[in-house]
């Protein structure tokens, strides 16, 4: 057999190997992202449901608060940080009164009152089920005339980040605002109790320094601070759940919102589920 063959058979099995090999490689590692992809999905899973086991106890001094305090935890080799929001203490875009919002956008997205005005009107035509237009609000109209392929929704947000969609909504104003928003609570005014200090910033008479000291007040309050009592019914309200697992292979983030239930079978259901 001359020796040309002999190196190209050589050569060929060689190939072969190495496509071989690779291959495999690649399985394994699609493989291995597959199982570690389904053990964080677990993880996650598993501290939404120990925070919902933290928030519903009925004994008072195992609860879990509700006010973005996080809570710290082991499970499965992953360092778990989890914080629950009560979303009463959030402003609800559907219920709030246009004075609560301009208060938000003034304090906490620093627009002057004019420019909080202007945008408020068009927060409130979009959530309008009338269409008609506010004064400095914007119809159907003033959303094509601008180039926008749709108009407003005329019906409540269906989730704080439709707030994005508004006309004059721009991404940094929204990124300050948004902690204080939800749309969950039902709600015309906040529970300053459990509030965020974006939302307490919304308030009249409210400024930095009185945010703090109210936040302050409430570890010095002679309870629990930012604990529910469990005498408080918590069927048919809504939390926000944020949970930060952090392994070696990396950091994942989630935020679920739920509502409770009074089926100790399914306790809460799902409404939003965010990788953040």
């Amino acid at each position: 057999m001359p020796l040309a063959y002999v190196i190209w058979g050589i050569g060929l099995l060689a190939y072969i190997a190495v496509s071989l090999l690779w291959s495999g490689n690649v399985s394994y590692r699609l493989a291995r992202n597959v199982t570690e992809a389904a053990q964080m999905d677990a993880t996650v899973e598993a501290a939404i449901n120990r925070a919902v086991l933290g928030l519903i106890d009925s004994r008072y001094d195992r609860r879990w608060r509700v006010d973005g305090v996080p809570q710290e935890f082991g499970f499965g080799g992953a360092r778990v940080r989890v914080a629950i929001q009560d979303e009463l203490g959030r402003i609800d875009l559907n219920h709030a009164d246009g004075a609560l919002l301009i208060g938000l956008f003034q304090a906490v997205g620093g627009l002057d009152s004019s420019s909080a005005s202007l945008l408020v009107d068009k927060i409130l035509d979009w959530r309008d089920s009338s269409g008609l237009k506010r004064l400095n609000g914007a119809a159907a109209e003033d959303y094509r005339a601008s180039g926008f392929a749709y108009g407003p929704r005329n019906g409540p947000f269906q989730s704080v980040d439709e707030l994005q969609l508004v006309m004059d909504m721009t991404p940094e104003l929204f990124r300050r605002v948004a902690p204080a928003l939800t749309v969950y609570s039902g709600r015309q005014f906040i529970d300053p109790q459990f509030a965020p200090p974006e939302a307490l910033l919304a308030l009249p008479a409210v400024n930095a320094d009185a945010a703090a000291s109210m936040i302050a007040a409430r570890a010095n309050s002679g309870t629990r601070p930012g604990v529910i009592d469990p005498v408080i019914p918590l069927q048919g309200r809504a939390f926000t759940i944020r949970a930060d697992i952090e392994k070696s292979s990396g950091t994942v983030s989630r935020e679920i919102a739920v509502r409770i239930t009074d089926n100790p079978i399914q306790p809460y259901w799902v409404m939003s589920w965010k990788a953040r």
